[in-house]
């Protein structure tokens, strides 16, 4: 591990020297150049571990200046967002979740149908929080089932970085949130601004119904893959008779549900309401929303937490990453470099005829989710550029924009979007586990958008 941790540091540093002699490509910009390369260098300095997490991404934070990116006052103004409030926000729910035994009751019952099978609960989980996620913000989505995957590995008595049943649920429930919201566009809030982006460039309208029929095959394919990758690749460990049947002994015992409990479950169904009304409701703002259940916790005579627990359920080393990475994919956005790629990789897709476009568009939007792990931002760069080649190519432009919407909030290769950085910070997988398990679902993802996709778009009548 020290070996590999000052490899990755010697490659970093090789990386930034590299990035600041050689000089850019046509069409991009010196700072566009510096900002990519940084983020080459962060991504190694990630996968390798050479440092904490949280310090590689504050020291590619002051780096940017210092490669003439962004200014420093800038750096400081990107790191903060809705996200950060809305994942501080989350942790308090788990944390309210995990001091009462709602949880135990909930993961009792998906141990029953499990039948002590390990890779029954994954499939358990799995499937749970994809199917609420199709109507259901992905972030939230993902800290409520994390909550719940929590409690199944303290009953089993499962260990960070040691229990492979702990990775595939860790690594597995922000997998499916992902999967979920590829089923309506109420799934995640890109979905919709992805419709409303190709109303604006094309006038074609994608409604409800049409979006579910391109969706929800995907979603129906992509359950048993993840599972299948998961179980695959990690071999969850089988949980212990005695220990089965001390879970269930203890979630027999519990009797009625404690006043704690009414409270977590009332709230929990009240925030996951305006949750899914955000949909139809833009005032009613996810971070908003998780920020006043948060309030509402510490509330006289709801007291769900006190302030040590919370402060000690927040991660802010992953508080510190996503903040980092937020100012660096910011940096990468302003000085043109995401729009250059999108524009540089495309450039040939006239020649190219309908299937190799629609798959290399696919390939392309994998890695810029890679470079710039903001979703909307993705979708807001990408759609005009990339739904204007539907006419030359031949190929359905409401086809391409599903697909933009879709890679564009799907983060199966690297844990540095903000949904599998909550899992994360748990401690129970690695950057190199998430990447293993990622591999298979990119594959078959990239493929379905590429192949098959497009002839569903048209037959929806998607043009």
């Amino acid at each position: 591990m020290g070996k590999k941790r000052i490899i990755g540091l010697v490659v970093a540093v090789i990386i930034m020297i590299l990035t600041a002699i050689i000089s850019p490509p046509a069409g991009l910009t010196v700072a566009g150049k510096n900002a990519l390369g940084l983020l080459i260098a962060g991504v190694v300095l990630w996968i390798t571990e050479s440092m904490p997490l949280a310090i590689s991404a504050m020291l590619l934070m002051i780096l940017l200046p210092v490669f003439g990116v962004t200014s420093l006052s800038n750096v400081y103004k990107d790191f903060m967002s809705s996200a950060i409030f809305f994942v501080i926000a989350t942790f308090g729910l788990t944390t309210a979740i995990s001091n009462t035994n709602f949880s135990v009751r909930l993961t009792g019952k998906i141990m029953k149908w499990s039948g002590n099978s390990p890779k029954k609960i994954v499939l358990g989980f799995i499937a749970c929080t994809a199917l609420l996620s199709t109507v259901m913000t992905n972030t939230a989505v993902c800290a409520l089932w994390m909550a719940m995957g929590l409690a199944a590995l303290k009953c089993t008595g499962a260990k960070p970085g040691e229990s492979n049943l702990g990775r595939c649920l860790m690594i597995g429930i922000p997998f499916a949130a992902f999967i979920g919201g590829y089923a309506t566009p109420a799934g995640v809030s890109i979905n919709m601004m992805a419709i409303g982006l190709l109303e604006q460039a094309a006038n074609i309208k994608i409604s409800f119904l049409q979006w579910m029929i391109v969706g929800i095959p995907l979603t129906i394919i992509m359950i048993p893959v993840c599972w299948w990758s998961l179980v695959s690749i990690f071999k969850p460990e089988p949980i212990k008779q005695e220990d089965m049947a001390e879970i269930m002994k203890n979630v027999n015992e519990l009797g009625p549900m404690s006043p704690n409990e009414k409270k977590v479950v009332i709230l929990i169904l009240a925030m996951l309401v305006l949750w899914i009304c955000n949909t139809w409701v833009p005032a009613l703002d996810t971070s908003m929303v998780a920020i006043a259940g948060l309030v509402v916790m510490f509330l006289p005579g709801i007291d769900l937490l006190t302030w040590d627990d919370f402060v000690k359920g927040v991660s802010w080393n992953i508080i510190l990453l996503i903040g980092g990475v937020q100012a660096l994919a910011t940096g990468i956005l302003k000085t043109g470099a995401g729009i250059w790629i999108v524009k540089s990789t495309m450039a040939g897709a006239g020649s190219w005829g309908d299937t190799i476009t629609n798959l290399a568009a696919s390939v392309l939007m994998t890695i810029l989710h890679m470079i710039i792990p903001v979703g909307p931002a993705i979708v807001g760069m990408s759609t005009a550029p990339i739904v204007s080649l539907a006419p030359i190519v031949g190929t359905s432009a409401g086809g391409l924009t599903v697909m933009v919407a879709i890679m564009s909030a799907t983060a199966f290769l690297l844990p540095i979007d903000c949904v599998p950085l909550i899992t994360y910070s748990k401690g129970y997988y690695s950057f190199t586990d998430y990447i293993k398990a990622g591999v298979l679902p990119t594959i078959i993802l990239i493929l379905y958008c590429g192949l098959i996709l497009p002839h569903l778009a048209r037959l929806v009548g998607l043009m």
